[in-house]
């Protein structure tokens, strides 16, 4: 039988290097894939998912809970199993950690983010600034500020306001523009021979308009040469055609459609008439290329200067820059080659170790384009103030960035705060080379596992049922062992209709009643005992009557001496690592002692204004209520009637329902079963309430020590307290009816509450 284990095959924050079965969890920073395409106010929406509740913790918990199943399966003789352990103990030291900086992790990433890193931060000066952008250490950015009189201080923005009013653009088409980049080319090499033209319009094509075109063949593959062209002209073999028809019949043969899938080149995409809008647009392009440039040269290592900052303590060099871009738009010029050039020009103003060259030209205007595309796409940037640009092929230590599926993100262990656990752990994570982030689809480990049913029976006790496929189950089903444990189990978790469905099955009936087994109740208290014996030690009344009805005499004698041993020597049970003996019942005066001690001292710590008390107080109401059996859950929870006025807890019946109203959540949840984990939920986060509150069909409320204390105002806890302790006292009445049920004459058997 093959049941396929459940370890996720993709994740959104955790990812693995297969290679060292190291855990990574990443955390988004920003979404974009080489710069943050969120405005402003949304830059620390993904940190704060990240850290909120439902994010990596909720990711951690649920990879977790699938390693321990896959765990539980496999047995440790299993050669994954070890692997798999591996990743257990990372994910509970990066669950371990990420809480402890749940409220805190600002202070961490405003460290991190001051340090030198491959993502590179770049603040402009639009027209009308986002109040909310904040930058920290900016590789460039523009002066924002105004004088008294409100007009800006930055020289940088005034020239381009004043000059790009007037600059008239001369509207180039590609077609053109390309052909007047190879001409200046060929003029500069002084080679206008032919495979000189093919080699320059590849180039410029990629340059312009990033398309990688191979001019050496025609679209059906055949080899071009001089000859081929000038067929195309009628014209003989051995004469020269002009450098421009040339092009012409190379485009028209390798890229026919070329002009119809180009856009046109960014700074002469302004089509704003107004002369004012016309001058924003001009200045954010301007401020965007200078700001791309700028990380370029950072990276590379060409200049460590802040270019925003050179240019706005200069306002002759601000002044000059602007005129030679306006110039360059008058003239239908390359911009971008033309910036670049003036940052050459003056080298040492702008701190440049060397003069930018073609490849670097070329690599600053791809990025220029792909960038401001991307960031303009979208509504997201109305301001267009600020930016994260990614430098994706950067390597070694400061490669601490990455981009996947849309988001910037960086390892955990780059941020994790110092005062946190496993710091040993984070340090090697820390040193461990960037490992190339694989789908796990593709990781080399079994994805199932083959196991007889009689020994998956073995570990159900362990293995939780719901989560087996369908079936697996029908093949348990059918062995005549699992029947009793699934007996059992149903008896011990209140699912009386479940329980009594078995019974109605003739086969083995009385077999069944007085076999004893291994089970887990609710509360994690593994019992080996009858299903009687148990409902007995649980004082569930209602799941006993439902058994003495199917039993014969023989059957209620064997369970009579059986409950008598009870009552002498108490039954034995493990809970939570620890054997507790000569228990005879449960006992609910935990409940009872911790809704006391809530009644009788609220009015004290209120007055003391003992918040502290008063919450702790509260919780272990909901602490008390983690350990009760099914039904005292079920009382809660039905529908029919609240606990005010104290019920009488005598109805013929019990409706087996465990829903709840999560006011945390805001929906239906249900008591049972509870977390698998022991840092949230009932007696962690809240506890519960039913009082009047449940009227109306909505069953108790799970509330915190804030609610809990406006329903004490109401009166609603002091009648939970007084119905409890009814329950109780009925409950106890019930077990000595029990043992009259158990005994003849056969007509004292029914229902007597």
């Amino acid at each position: 039988m093959r049941i396929p284990l459940t370890e996720p095959t993709s994740s959104k924050y955790l990812y693995i290097n297969s290679d060292t079965n190291q855990m990574h969890l990443l955390v988004p920073f920003i979404a974009g894939e080489d710069i943050s395409t969120d405005n402003t106010c949304k830059a620390s929406l993904e940190l704060r998912a990240f850290f909120a509740e439902g994010g990596a913790i909720n990711e951690l918990e649920f990879y977790k809970s699938a390693l321990e199943f896959d765990m539980l399966l496999l047995g440790k003789g299993n050669p994954l199993y070890q692997a798999k352990e591996e990743r257990l103990a990372q994910i509970n030291k990066y669950l371990e950690a990420v809480k402890v900086m749940r409220g805190s992790y600002g202070n961490s990433v405003a460290h991190f983010l001051s340090k030198p890193s491959n993502l590179y931060s770049i603040q402009l000066r639009p027209r009308i600034q986002d109040p909310y952008s904040e930058v920290v250490n900016p590789v460039f950015n523009v002066n924002r500020r105004n004088d008294a009189a409100m007009e800006p201080l930055s020289p940088l923005y005034n020239s381009m306001q004043v000059i790009f009013r007037k600059t008239i653009l001369k509207k180039l088409d590609p077609q053109t523009q390309l052909t007047d980049a190879v001409l200046r080319d060929l003029n500069d090499e002084e080679d206008d021979s032919f495979e000189t033209i093919q080699r320059l319009l590849t180039k410029h094509c990629q340059r312009l308009f990033h398309q990688d075109i191979d001019f050496t063949k025609d679209q059906r593959a055949k080899f071009i040469d001089r000859a081929y062209i000038n067929e195309q002209y009628k014209e003989p073999e051995d004469v020269k055609l002009t450098a421009e028809a040339y092009m012409v019949g190379l485009l028209n043969s390798c890229a026919p459609s070329l002009w119809t899938t180009i856009d046109a080149p960014v700074f002469y995409s302004v089509r704003e008439a107004n002369a004012e809008d016309k001058a924003e647009r001009l200045s954010i392009m301007t401020q965007f290329y200078l700001g791309v440039m700028n990380v370029y040269c950072r990276a590379k290592g060409i200049s460590n200067q802040n270019f925003g900052v050179i240019l706005d303590s200069s306002p002759s060099l601000s002044q000059a820059l602007v005129e030679t871009v306006s110039e360059a738009l008058s003239m239908g010029d390359d911009v971008e080659n033309i910036i670049c050039s003036f940052c050459n020009a003056y080298a040492a103003e702008f701190g440049l170790s060397r003069s930018l060259s073609e490849k670097d030209k070329d690599s600053i205007q791809q990025k220029f384009e792909t960038t401001y595309r991307t960031v303009t796409a979208t509504k997201e940037n109305p301001y267009m103030d600020d930016f994260m640009i990614l430098d994706t092929k950067a390597t070694g230590r400061s490669a601490i960035f990455i981009s996947l599926n849309g988001l910037i993100c960086t390892d955990f262990a780059n941020i994790v705060d110092p005062t946190a656990p496993h710091q040993t752990y984070f340090e090697e994570i820390r040193k461990t080379p960037r490992p190339e982030i694989k789908p796990r689809t593709q990781e080399p480990m079994a994805t199932e596992v083959d196991i007889k049913p009689e020994a998956l029976l073995d570990k159900l006790d362990d293995v939780p049922w719901e989560r087996l496929p369908k079936q697996v189950k029908e093949a348990c089903f059918a062995l005549p062992a699992f029947q009793v444990r699934q007996f059992l189990h149903d008896v011990a978790k209140g699912k009386q209709e479940e329980a009594e469905s078995v019974l109605n099955a003739p086969q083995n009936l009385q077999t069944l009643l007085r076999t004893a087994g291994k089970f887990t109740d609710y509360s994690e208290r593994i019992f080996n005992c009858t299903a009687y014996e148990y409902a007995y030690w649980a004082k569930d009344t209602h799941m006993r009557r439902m058994l003495e009805h199917h039993m014969d005499e023989e059957t209620k004698a064997h369970l009579l001496t059986r409950i008598d041993k009870i009552e002498e020597e108490g039954l034995t049970y493990f809970q939570h690592g620890k054997t507790i003996e000569h228990s005879k019942h449960f006992d609910l005066n935990p409940l009872i002692d911790a809704l006391d001690t809530y009644v009788k001292g609220y009015d004290g710590w209120v007055k003391d204004e003992n918040w502290h008390e008063l919450e702790a107080a509260w919780m272990a109401v909901g602490k008390a209520q983690r350990e009760v059996p099914a039904h005292v859950a079920q009382e809660y929870c039905r529908k029919d009637r609240s606990f005010d006025p104290t019920p009488s807890f005598k109805e013929e019946t019990l409706p087996r329902t465990l829903a709840f109203y999560n006011h945390f959540k805001g929906r239906e949840d249900s008591w049972f079963p509870l977390a698998g984990y022991s840092t949230s939920g009932l007696g962690f986060n809240f506890a519960f309430i039913r009082g009047e509150l449940g009227r109306g069909g909505r069953g108790p409320w799970a509330v915190g020590a804030r609610w809990a204390a406006a329903a004490m105002d109401e009166g609603d806890l002091p009648a939970d307290l007084a119905a409890v302790s009814r329950l109780d006292e009925v409950r106890t009445i019930d077990l000595t009816l029990s043992r009259e049920h158990l005994n003849p004459p056969a007509s004292s058997l029914g229902l007597s509450m």
